[in-house]
């Protein structure tokens, strides 16, 4: 790949492009479906992303990982909960005395010992429902896990953007004070007019601000990758941001693969499929589980002894009925959400995999145009040293070349990001799972089920 600043370096505009060819030459961005298959990753983009072992510890360390795995450990509590079932053991017991006249007084005692018992099918669905909370928690996580890497690929793309655009601005400037100072030599020789001077002084002082806030956006690009994530390591140089290969891509294999890794389909299906089968429990529930126990009395001193079973069970449905009622129209709405869920994961790696191909294209033609500015700038300094071009068309010359050079960063940054970033969500990297929780290994393993009507 030809270097689109040869033409800005003998201007006086040159930028770090060896770390940006060796990465070019190394390898291009992905060779279509069969690296979609074969998990292989491009050498330029390992060579840009950070070290996968820091990555992975910072986005392991997260506060945003971190409540998930509470969420991952209270999900496992319910499931504990759900196995062992609603109704707890009762004891009780009472003690009396009788008083019976003529007959005297006597010390009289109860004890029973209770406990609820699920009606057929209960126990079942409640074990079903714990399975479901486990694989429901470990989704989160995962979910958590996946939204934390896309931050981080963010800030780390912003931070290598910021710091080359940063290197281009301070090169500017210094090439802006060159010019500066020759004019002011030249004006004292009576070589330049006072015009000339005072237009390399707006250029200079152009730069410098135009310095002052590059430094200033990479030092808080920088910030907030060391703040957010401190188990990076950050280099004391932000490496070049990889230029997109030639090679074609299966765009649509990526977001297909994207799609069936989602986490948020799946974290979305498994809370609907929960909703539903708590909508079940509640239409079960709307026969109360009956109370059984055993009692055990002395009355009149002990003269008299009782050992008996009993059972007790709620009348009435009304309020279960409701609940019942409310469950079910939970469960409905969840798995709304699920459908949506699925329409827009689906949405956003096709619109991904989209710009990810347009914004390859970009960056060609801002190459194009910084390389043909640089060419453009490199000309005119030639001709300006042989006093055949005005001061005033080689400054304007180096401010497009300047802009051109920062407009080819932004879009190649805007290119990686895009394709970095959609092998991020096909889990290509960071990511070491395909997106499934479900012990059968396919998404939608629990289907929904009519809610309508007495399925008593």
């Amino acid at each position: 790949m030809a270097d689109p600043g040869a033409g800005l370096r003998e201007a006086g505009m040159s930028r770090p492009r060896a770390a940006l060819l060796a990465l070019a030459l190394a390898s291009t961005w992905a060779t279509g479906a069969a690296l979609a298959q074969s998990g292989e990753l491009p050498a330029a983009l390992l060579g840009t992303l950070p070290d996968s072992a820091h990555a992975t510890a910072a986005i392991d360390a997260h506060p945003r990982v971190e409540r998930a795995r509470g969420e991952q450990s209270a999900a496992h509590a319910r499931a504990g909960g759900r196995q062992r079932g609603p109704h707890d053991w009762i004891g009780g017991g009472q003690w009396q005395q009788r008083d019976a006249g003529i007959g005297g007084r006597f010390d009289e005692w109860e004890l029973s010992l209770q406990r609820g018992v699920r009606l057929p099918g209960k126990a079942a669905l409640d074990r079903n429902m714990a399975d479901l909370e486990i694989d429901v928690g470990a989704d989160t996580l995962a979910d958590a896990r996946h939204v934390t890497a896309t931050g981080l690929l963010h800030a780390w793309v912003e931070w290598l953007a910021t710091s080359e655009l940063a290197t281009l601005s301070y090169e500017a400037a210094a090439l802006a004070g060159h010019d500066l100072e020759a004019t002011a030599l030249r004006l004292a020789a009576g070589h330049a007019a006072a015009a000339e001077h005072d237009a390399a002084v707006a250029a200079e002082a152009r730069a410098r601000r135009a310095l002052e806030d590059g430094r200033l956006r990479e030092q808080e690009a920088r910030l907030a990758l060391a703040l957010r994530y401190p188990q990076l390591r950050l280099p004391a140089q932000a490496p070049s941001i990889a230029v997109p290969g030639d090679e074609p891509i299966d765009w649509n294999a990526w977001a297909t693969k994207v799609v069936d890794v989602s986490h948020d389909i799946t974290l979305a299906e498994g809370r609907a499929a929960l909703a539903d089968l708590r909508a079940q429990r509640s239409r079960l529930d709307r026969r109360a589980d009956p109370s059984i126990g055993v009692r055990a009395m002395s009355e009149r001193g002990g003269e008299e002894t009782i050992l008996g079973v009993f059972f007790s069970i709620p009348l009435g449905a009304g309020p279960r009925r409701a609940v019942a009622d409310e469950e079910a129209a939970m469960a409905a709405a969840a798995w709304a959400d699920a459908a949506a869920s699925q329409v827009e994961v689906t949405l956003q790696a096709r619109t991904l995999a989209r710009r990810a191909e347009l914004l390859g294209n970009a960056w060609t033609l801002a190459d194009t145009a910084a390389r043909a500015q640089a060419r453009e700038a490199e000309r005119l300094t030639r001709g300006h040293a042989l006093d055949g071009v005005d001061l005033a068309d080689l400054l304007t010359a180096r401010r497009r070349a300047s802009e051109a050079a920062m407009a080819e960063v932004e879009a190649r940054a805007l290119a990686f990001s895009a394709v970095a970033g959609l092998l991020l969500d096909a889990h290509a990297y960071w990511i070491d799972d395909d997106g499934h929780s479900r012990r059968d290994g396919g998404r939608g393993a629990v289907m929904p089920s009519p809610i309508s009507g007495d399925q008593e």
